[in-house]
């Protein structure tokens, strides 16, 4: 069965032309991305740190793509020590202006495919993620658990108060589904309210499909927590925290923005605001 965004391709509907400035905060579109030599990438005038641990491979311009002609992979090797596999980019900061704070809200957008014929998940393997500083479990994943047949199982998890910075406790699953067929691409749209008392807001579209709505806090106050940031660093690319067999993703069109239409705009939603 062809997904929603074949389907989208089909029909002729590319995403909007995005860049950096207004609504749109940060773009990775793999078009225009240059990957430097210390592996930090640039596009639209801002750059993007790396973040790396064990001996994963250089991430990439791929002629796998979504949207235009060229998209971004990124690659780790098998390690079934328990070792550390990640090479992720910061898409945008905690302590940027512009960044996601306990008192606003930011939307963040990606194509997403799952390498064709990938080993079994032994362990989780994160693709996106809101973290809150070394060396605490992120406040926001999503990840691939495991498992060892498709549809992949994904898995939307969120950590507060209740569950302690201490990523060895586990997490607070708010949603899961068997969705990632490998080789197949999906659009992703995560909305991020932070509030670590109260009412914070998540809410998650796959295709276009609104899969999550929630309300409550999640994150950890940094007036408790020594070292937690006043707000959260958004992430994608691979992270894989325990013994794993290596795998690779390709993103493509990685946007963040403050509004739901620019996101969808960018990832080719037609008649994004119904959707909302």
């Amino acid at each position: 069965m062809l997904s929603r965004l074949a389907l989208i391709a089909l029909a002729g509907c590319a995403p909007a032309a995005a860049s950096p400035g207004g609504d749109v905060l940060r773009l990775l579109s793999g078009d225009a991305t240059t990957i430097e030599a210390d592996w930090t990438a640039r596009e639209g005038g801002h750059r993007f740190a790396v973040v790396r641990d064990g001996a994963p491979v250089r991430p990439a311009i791929s002629d796998h793509h979504a949207f235009g002609a060229r998209g971004l992979a990124f690659e780790v090797p098998t390690d079934t020590s328990g070792h550390k596999q990640r090479v992720e980019y910061k898409l945008l900061e905690a302590a940027a202006p512009d960044g996601l704070h306990f008192d606003n809200a930011r939307y963040i957008g990606f194509a997403f495919q799952l390498a064709a014929k990938p080993a079994p998940f032994l362990g989780s393997a994160i693709f996106c993620q809101a973290w809150q500083g070394f060396p605490y479990g992120p406040p926001v994943s999503l990840k691939l658990v495991t498992d060892d047949k498709p549809p992949y199982r994904i898995k939307l998890a969120i950590r507060d108060t209740a569950t302690g910075p201490d990523s060895k406790n586990p997490d607070i699953e708010l949603w899961s589904d068997r969705r990632i067929d490998p080789g197949a691409w999906h659009t992703f749209l995560l909305y991020l309210e932070p509030r670590v008392t109260g009412t914070g807001h998540i809410k998650l579209w796959i295709d276009r499909e609104k899969v999550v709505d929630w309300s409550g806090p999640f994150g950890y106050d940094p007036a408790k927590v020594k070292g937690a940031y006043a707000g959260l660093d958004l992430k994608t690319g691979i992270y894989q925290p325990d013994a794993n067999n290596g795998h690779t993703f390709y993103f493509d069109q990685i946007v963040v923005t403050t509004t739901y239409e620019a996101a969808a705009s960018a990832l080719g939603w037609v008649g994004a605001g119904s959707a909302r």
